[in-house]
């Protein structure tokens, strides 16, 4: 049974993970965007329900239906801010996920039990955003350090070394200090999709056995 839990681009593109075999997955929009459409959360609830509806009336239901849950993306100026909109978000979506990348969201983020992802901690910077500190309140709030797919993919070509550097140092961390750690496609259309079972032959370049890719 395999979950991507962020994914952008609507409902067809989540439709489609469930073509290749995801079980379920997260649907994300921004915290911004919300912020400046307020009916954005609804809407997307409204339209995931009567996907469920649809599947459930039929008489043989459709098993390449993935189950969809709502997540928003949280893009914080500092943590101050990350507080009120996790104060805001945390009970009209179903995922919290965190826009990381500099230090102070990224302590904020692993510090708060309320957020359930951490998203590219290493966004833009030469190491993983992640340190033992950070790790040690990861575990102890299990928050989720992501390992983005499309930030590893669409980085170019010479930098890619760091990237698989900075995804090394989060493994090491999380087998010591035991935080949730998952791969995410954060795909935005259905060709930022991959197979599960290509998401774990590629995690072997991270460093990941089997077992932990397939978990």
């Amino acid at each position: 049974m395999f979950f991507d839990f962020h994914i952008h681009g609507g409902l067809e593109v989540a439709l489609n993970a469930g073509k290749l075999g995801y079980r379920g997955v997260v649907l994300t929009v921004c915290s911004r965007d919300c912020i400046n459409q307020p009916e954005t959360i609804k809407n997307l609830h409204q339209s995931v329900d009567e996907i469920r509806s649809a599947n459930d009336n039929e008489s043989a239901n459709d098993n390449t239906i993935p189950s969809i849950q709502i997540g928003v993306e949280i893009e914080a100026r500092n943590p101050e801010d990350l507080k009120k909109q996790v104060n805001k978000f945390r009970k009209k979506a179903d995922v919290i996920l965190v826009h990381g990348g500099d230090l102070k969201i990224n302590r904020a983020a692993t510090e708060d039990p309320r957020v359930d992802i951490l998203s590219h901690p290493y966004r833009a910077r030469f190491d993983s955003g992640i340190n033992h500190v950070f790790a040690v309140k990861a575990s102890e709030n299990s928050v989720a350090v992501e390992l983005n797919l499309k930030y590893f993919l669409l980085t170019r070509p010479n930098h890619r070394y760091r990237v698989l550097t900075q995804f090394r140092q989060i493994m090491k961390l999380h087998r010591k200090y035991k935080f949730p750690v998952i791969i995410t496609s954060d795909a935005g259309s259905a060709y930022d999709l991959r197979d599960p079972y290509d998401v774990m032959a590629l995690a072997a370049c991270f460093g990941m056995t089997q077992d932990e890719a397939f978990n």
